[in-house]
């Protein structure tokens, strides 16, 4: 199984989770991403397109960005904390263009989460078509939550 991650706006593309990915997956793109840049986005989801993963996984930002990317590219996503809502700036998100589709998708969210509101996110989800997960945690997921969560959704594909 190909993995794309995408880290959150305070993280980068080292540790834990990163190494871990690496350990269940045939091959991983998670790349360092600066937000902030300029075309950003369609950078993004042009390499995401190119890799051709199975799975893609966001957290925070990353999660945004993860969101956005798998509904433009029929992509399955677990979504951690995505920030749907209340980012601090707005990146760059033009050239995402195209059709967008329903794609399975996950969202875990941590239910002590003071930074992006897991109830305001709620209200922007269908869920209809998404399934969600509460743990008892803030903004950053535990290690274990993240592990947990991917091998369970990974499983169900």
């Amino acid at each position: 199984m190909k993995i794309a991650y995408l880290h959150g706006l305070e993280s980068d593309n080292t540790g834990p989770k990163n190494d871990w990915l690496r350990t269940i997956a045939s091959d991983v793109y998670d790349p360092l991403i600066n937000y902030k840049e300029k075309g950003i986005y369609k950078r993004i989801l042009d390499e995401i397109r190119e890799f051709g993963p199975d799975l893609i996984l966001g957290s925070s930002m990353g999660g945004y960005f993860a969101s956005r990317i798998s509904k433009a590219l029929a992509i399955p996503a677990v979504l951690f904390n995505p920030a749907l809502h209340s980012r601090s700036f707005e990146p760059d998100t033009k050239g995402s263009g195209g059709e967008w589709h329903n794609p399975k998708t996950l969202v875990v969210f941590g239910s002590k989460d003071d930074l992006i509101s897991p109830e305001k996110t709620l209200e922007l989800l269908d869920t209809s078509k998404v399934k969600t997960e509460f743990y008892d945690h803030g903004h950053r997921t535990p290690t274990k939550v993240f592990k947990d969560s991917v091998r369970k959704f990974a499983k169900s594909l």
